[in-house]
């Protein structure tokens, strides 16, 4: 039998929470859609074992795995940078493509600013999705960022990094001239399903009232998420013909928790605090007429954001940072003051007022911003910068 001579990617993602899994599926079938060997290096532990049976049902045989994890339940050599190469090793891989960068990206970056570098196996074949690069827009506070700026100026420099994909496309614009050696990339945050259901048949199915202003959280109910700003906002409104749609597993305080169910009890929210899933991902976006996101110091992009536009809905974003520039520059809601639950409430007024022209070229607004950040775009993107063969 003749020697596989494609290019051949480790992909390192040892983890299964929140968008882990989704992203795992999704690179490795662009991957190997564009012609590339593939090796996994995965959380093979007992405990998250199963998680992956779904996706490696879908890959084809060839596909290896294997876990980062030693027989103690340890990450080998102690820390996940030394754990990438010795999975980089053991795969004999041309590159390696870390879905997560951000898992390595700060203890590597503050390494390299004192001088100490990762194996020398890696120089020149780390790739990955940078979702959190804090010190890009901040390198001077907190200190901590400066620490991470000069280690990744020093890694670009002695040509460590390979290609970076930014999720900020903002930042991407501002910074790839900056670092020619590491190439900046585009990569839109993705989606995928169908939201065509139409929104009194996907109420129905979620025993929603059809005769609400329904406004949608998704996701965690964590602080940082603003959860309570919308419960605040929906109380400042008793007697609103509004409705809450909370949908995820919320892992939110006792307080608040409470006082979701007052309002559910009130028949004013609709709780789904469990896992949710795809189908009925699609039926909450659908059944919506605004999605909520009221985050607190958020950095970054959100998926939730290119739902929301899959669906056509009509968002109401915090002002601050990424998410509230992509809502203004594409016109797809309405931003507010990011932490304030009145003004939380005002825009959700507002939200009610509009005439159905308005709602229609939000909505137009909508789609034609999710068709950049579709399943094609996040396909097209990727396989764009290219990876070749590498003597070893």
């Amino acid at each position: 039998m003749s020697p596989d001579t494609r290019c051949h990617i480790l992909i390192f993602e040892p983890r299964v929470a929140g968008h882990h899994l989704t992203w795992l599926r999704y690179i490795s079938q662009d991957f190997l859609a564009k012609g590339y060997r593939l090796t996994l290096a995965i959380d093979g532990r007992p405990q998250t074992a199963s998680r992956y049976d779904q996706l490696l049902s879908e890959l084809p045989e060839t596909v290896q795995t294997f876990s980062i994890y030693n027989d103690r339940g340890k990450v080998d050599g102690g820390s996940k940078t030394a754990a990438l190469a010795a999975a980089f090793t053991r795969s004999g891989a041309d590159h390696v493509f870390i879905n997560n960068f951000d898992d390595v990206a700060s203890n590597m970056f503050r390494r390299a600013s004192m001088g100490s570098y990762p194996p020398d196996i890696l120089r020149g074949r780390m790739s990955g999705v940078y979702f959190r690069p804090r010190f890009l827009p901040n390198p001077f506070w907190p200190p901590g960022n400066y620490i991470k700026r000069v280690g990744f100026q020093r890694l670009v420099k002695k040509g460590w990094l390979l290609h970076l994909f930014l999720m900020d496309e903002y930042l991407c614009q501002k910074h790839a001239h900056r670092y020619p050696a590491a190439e900046l990339h585009f990569l839109p945050d993705p989606w995928s399903g169908d939201y065509t259901t139409g929104t009194l048949s996907a109420r129905q199915q979620l025993n929603i009232p059809c005769n609400r202003l329904v406004f949608l959280h998704y996701g965690l109910g964590a602080r940082r998420k603003g959860l309570h700003l919308a419960v605040e906002a929906m109380n400042r409104h008793p007697g609103a013909k509004w409705h809450l749609v909370c949908a995820g597993k919320l892992k939110t305080d006792r307080n608040l928790m409470h006082r979701l169910t007052l309002l559910e009890n009130s028949g004013k929210a609709t709780i789904l605090d469990r896992y949710v899933s795809d189908s009925e991902q699609e039926l909450c976006f659908c059944a919506s007429d605004v999605v909520l996101l009221p985050y607190i110091n958020h950095f970054g992009s959100s998926g939730v954001l290119s739902l929301a536009a899959a669906a056509g809905k009509i968002v109401i974003a915090s002002d601050s940072d990424l998410l509230g520039q992509r809502v203004r520059d594409h016109r797809l809601g309405i931003c507010f003051s990011s932490g304030n639950s009145s003004a939380l409430s005002n825009a959700m007024a507002q939200v009610e007022t509009m005439s159905s022209e308005q709602k229609r070229s939000f909505a137009a607004n909508a789609i034609s911003y999710a068709g950049h950040c579709d399943r094609h775009a996040f396909r097209r993107a990727l396989q764009s910068i290219p990876f070749t063969l590498k003597s070893r």
